[in-house]
């Protein structure tokens, strides 16, 4: 049904704002809800993709989603930059949430005032340790302890770089794997090398570049003293003293031969020892035999030819050697126990041997030990060892003891100097007494002991705890040697470090 405009017009009143024309026509004459205000709508924190945002398109007032208001653009649709300049824009926040500009090139200023003030992270490292991005990349690292650095590339990665310096008193092993500017896997103490780690057309390396030879790295001196401590109907035990002169000894090898032939065979190298075990060797032979120390620099002089003897082969060998048990005394000594032997074929000497758990070579420790029970000095601290036992008798050399495992503990209070302050100077009676010595140490909260050998290389074999007389000065009344001769005053940490002879010898008649 149809309804005249006249009486539809009755049904409906203007309001404010509203205009009804005689035709019917309903219009806005002015805005519609004047008199509100933005701070009188509902405050929100956050919107969604699909909220809407009011805009004027020409004129017409519209509303368009949050997304497409941002036109969904994300960081892989913006268009590509030119090559970054310093006159590039960045946003910043100075002070407040406000956000500001800023050029590359301001910010480029500002950097340059704080890198020389950057100062790369120290790490200590004590003990034998695999090298990783996270905790050694742009790092110094000081080693205290004659420790082995073992590159795992996985972990050190593309472009891994850092600096090493060897503050301990042996020398610090690279281990297998590392690739060296001058050849030697081997840091004589305050000796520094740059690590790197890279990946490149011919594969990933791990590379050290290392010290070259000069007046602080000079070659070692020549081995002194070479001997045979035992023979056996297979073995050849050779003993010597470190040279008196040149750098310092990192290892030693021991070359040998059947005496009147022209070939030489070369041992492992010999690490933290002056003593060796010449295996394999045919009964009733002569061999000669010299020693070569070594170091970063390179190989020092050879010793003067030895020349030993085996024994006769006999079936009269003695037993395995029982009852081996490894106690650790201190961060860097073992001592050994085992039982005894007894019968026709007894052991009348042992040998005793250590090597690093892991590792495939033996060292000998000592030889030609009459009684069953040895202390291995000079070990690594927090490191894990291996030791066997061999009897010995005319016959030859037995069967090894079952491997005995332990580890030594942490190093405690390492020393890191010794400088003498009263030295022996004797001459001194035979059994007089005691004398009275003191040096300066670093730290001056570290223990230190004394004792007194006749070696300028050798340290001594028993030792007199010292006590602190005031800030580093340390001292003791250390008992008198009990035979005439000369000698010289040791000192070192309780733990074996920074181990120090004084630089004149006394007498004792």
């Amino acid at each position: 049904m149809l309804m005249q405009a006249a009486l539809l017009r009755g049904l409906f009143s203007a309001g404010a704002n509203v205009d009804i024309d005689p035709n019917g026509v309903i219009s806005s004459s002015g805005a519609i809800g004047a008199g509100s205000s933005i701070d009188a709508l509902q405050v929100i924190t956050g919107l969604s993709s699909q909220d809407l945002v009011a805009v004027s398109q020409s004129g017409v007032d519209r509303a368009i989603s949050y997304s497409n208001f941002l036109d969904g653009i994300t960081i892989d649709q913006a268009q590509a930059a030119a090559p970054a300049t310093d006159a590039d824009w960045l946003w910043v926040a100075q002070g407040t949430n406000v956000m500001t500009r800023q050029t590359f090139g301001a910010i480029w200023s500002w950097l340059t005032t704080r890198v020389p003030n950057y100062k790369p992270p120290v790490v200590e490292i004590a003990t034998n340790t695999n090298l990783d991005t996270t905790v050694h990349n742009g790092r110094i690292l000081i080693c205290s302890q004659p420790v082995t650095l073992t590159p795992l590339t996985a972990n050190m990665g593309n472009g891994f770089q850092c600096e090493v310096i060897n503050a301990s008193s042996g020398s610090l092993t690279l281990g297998t794997g590392f690739v060296t500017s001058n050849g030697s896997l081997a840091l004589t103490p305050w000796q520094s090398a740059t690590l790197s780690c890279v990946t490149y057309s011919g594969g990933t390396v791990a590379f050290a570049s290392m010290p070259t030879a000069g007046a602080a790295n000079a070659l070692p001196g020549q081995v002194v003293s070479v001997s045979n401590s035992l023979s056996t109907s297979s073995t050849i035990t050779v003993a010597w003293q470190a040279p008196s002169s040149g750098g310092a000894v990192s290892s030693y090898t021991v070359q040998y031969r059947p005496t009147g032939t022209s070939a030489w065979s070369a041992s492992p190298l010999v690490v933290n020892a002056t003593s060796y075990l010449i295996a394999g060797l045919q009964p009733s032979s002569s061999y000669d035999i010299f020693v070569q120390a070594q170091n970063a620099t390179g190989v020092g002089l050879p010793s003067g030819t030895l020349t030993a003897v085996t024994t006769a082969a006999s079936t009269g060998l003695p037993a395995q050697v029982t009852g081996l048990v490894a106690n650790p005394t201190t961060s860097s000594s073992v001592q050994l126990t085992w039982s005894g032997q007894t019968g026709s074929t007894a052991a009348t000497s042992f040998t005793v041997l250590y090597r690093v758990t892991g590792t495939a070579s033996w060292t000998s420790w000592t030889s030609g030990v009459a009684v069953t029970t040895s202390t291995i000095s000079g070990l690594l601290a927090a490191t894990s060892y291996d030791f066997e036992v061999e009897g010995a008798n005319a016959s030859g050399s037995g069967p090894a003891s079952p491997i005995v495992t332990a580890s030594t503990p942490v190093a405690a209070q390492s020393v890191t100097s010794i400088v003498w302050n009263v030295t022996p100077i004797g001459p001194y009676t035979l059994g007089s007494g005691a004398i009275g010595i003191n040096a300066h140490v670093s730290p001056a909260t570290s223990p230190i002991q004394f004792g007194f050998s006749s070696s300028p290389s050798t340290p001594a074999s028993s030792w007199t705890a010292a006590i602190l007389v005031n800030t580093d000065l340390w001292g003791a009344y250390v008992p008198l040697p009990l035979t005439s001769g000369t000698y010289y005053a040791w000192a070192e940490g309780l733990d074996g470090s920074a181990a120090t002879a004084s630089a004149t010898a006394f007498v004792v008649q």
